[in-house]
């Protein structure tokens, strides 16, 4: 096999490449596009730095004339802030059916009722507090955000209503003619009742979301993935095709260039295009105008390997774009195919969008989608900083299935290549 021969086929094709703007927007523009929205709309730079403000409608009944009250809880919930934020934006309403009707209306996020006597029941030690909400649904997502954040808060508003009982009880007991050790075994007995369970929650979140440039590390990783999946389908399923449609096909074998001398440079030109892409993406996602952290050491072994199976994706995508060749007769075909085809798996095999927000069913698909693969495990190593240990298996199923897929397209190739030299 002559290298000279195959790297004039890679000049040649790159060439071609540059020429053709649609080839360069999908390549570079359409990732970048996905690249900047997702740094200023989906993950915005206020990432983390606040929290999200629940628009709260509160209906207060209660006319208790004691210490603590419904008006004071109303206080307390419109000071509350999380990381800087006020956590509740509180409009009163003067009945219920006032404020479910603004509810209805996308107007609040919740509805909380405060009964008559809510005061005085949780004043007294004997009486069972009640609360009324109503959880809103301004978007799709909002209603598990709203439930999530007014339950956490009366968690802990019903753990200091218990602390507070305690301390009165506790006040009674050492009232009461009995001796020490039975006061202590009252204490212990009614901090026993009041706190079945005493759980303690600490947040260990993973350090790629601890931060938004750990974030956007994550999704930059997913638009190389993304740009492998249509450009590299369609870079396999328009090698053959291409070269049949500009007549060059025939020249080519009429010339000295043997068949695997063609089917490497054509492969080789595309994948360096490819490669260049992913660069371009990374350096334009890791600048200070996107802010993506992407960790990467080049005496780091598992870093290198990240490298490996970043270009082993891309041989998978242009691998699987070879058998779209063989259903399409024409170049516009095989692009349109392969541009879609590869759009919609970049959506719902984890490359972009995480797993857990799929369906089952969907799930299954990326699960069992190699190219995928690849980028999880580039992600696990750039973005997670996973070990080189924990990636044996990883880089078993990436090149085993490289290979097999490699194999596949060499026969789709070669089986086209005869078909189209029989015209």
């Amino acid at each position: 096999m002559r290298l000279k021969a195959i790297a004039s086929f890679i000049i040649r094709d790159l060439k071609l490449i540059v020429r053709d703007k649609s080839l360069v927007f999908w390549l570079i523009a359409w990732p970048l596009i996905w690249i900047f929205m997702t740094a200023y709309i989906f993950v915005p730079p206020a990432t983390g730095e606040g929290t999200v403000t629940i628009k709260l409608g509160v209906v207060n009944m209660d006319n208790s004339q004691v210490s603590f009250n419904g008006s004071l809880l109303i206080t307390i919930m419109k000071e509350v802030k999380y990381n800087g934020s006020n956590l509740f934006n509180i409009k009163l309403y003067s009945s219920e059916e006032e404020a479910l009707q603004a509810l209805r209306k996308g107007e609040l996020d919740a509805v909380i009722i405060v009964p008559d006597g809510f005061g005085y029941n949780a004043t007294n030690i004997m009486r069972e507090t009640r609360l009324i909400a109503y959880i809103g649904s301004r978007t799709p997502q909002s209603a598990q955000i709203t439930s999530s954040i007014i339950t956490n808060f009366f968690n802990g508003f019903s753990k200091e209503l218990s602390l507070k009982r305690m301390d009165t009880l506790q006040k009674i007991i050492e009232q009461l003619p009995i001796s020490e050790e039975g006061k202590q075994w009252f204490n212990i007995s009614i901090r026993g009742i009041m706190r079945p369970l005493n759980m303690t929650f600490e947040k260990v979140y993973p350090e790629a979301f601890e931060t938004r440039a750990r974030i956007l590390g994550w999704y930059t990783i997913g638009a190389v993935g993304m740009m492998f999946l249509y450009s590299g389908f369609n870079s396999g399923a328009s090698l053959i095709v291409s070269e049949k449609e500009r007549g060059t096909l025939k020249k080519l074998f009429s010339t000295p260039l043997t068949e695997g001398e063609f089917l490497t440079g054509g492969f080789l030109s595309q994948l360096t295009m490819l490669l260049i892409s992913a660069l371009i993406l990374i350096i334009v996602g890791t600048s200070p105008v996107i802010g993506a952290s992407i960790a990467f050491n080049p005496f780091n072994p598992a870093h290198l390997l990240a490298i490996i199976f970043i270009v082993c994706g891309a041989l998978m995508s242009m691998s699987i774009g070879s058998l779209i060749s063989l259903i399409s007769k024409t170049w516009s075909s095989a692009s349109n195919l392969a541009t879609v085809l590869g759009l919609l798996l970049s959506f719902t095999t984890g490359v972009w969008f995480p797993i857990e927000w799929m369906p089952q069913p969907i799930r299954v698909l990326a699960i069992i989608f190699p190219p995928a693969w690849s980028i999880e495990a580039s992600r696990r190593i750039l973005v997670f900083e996973t070990v080189m240990e924990t990636l044996i298996l990883d880089a078993i199923k990436i090149f085993s299935s490289t290979i097999l897929l490699l194999t596949v397209a060499l026969i789709s190739y070669r089986t086209m290549i005869r078909r189209y030299s029989e015209y």
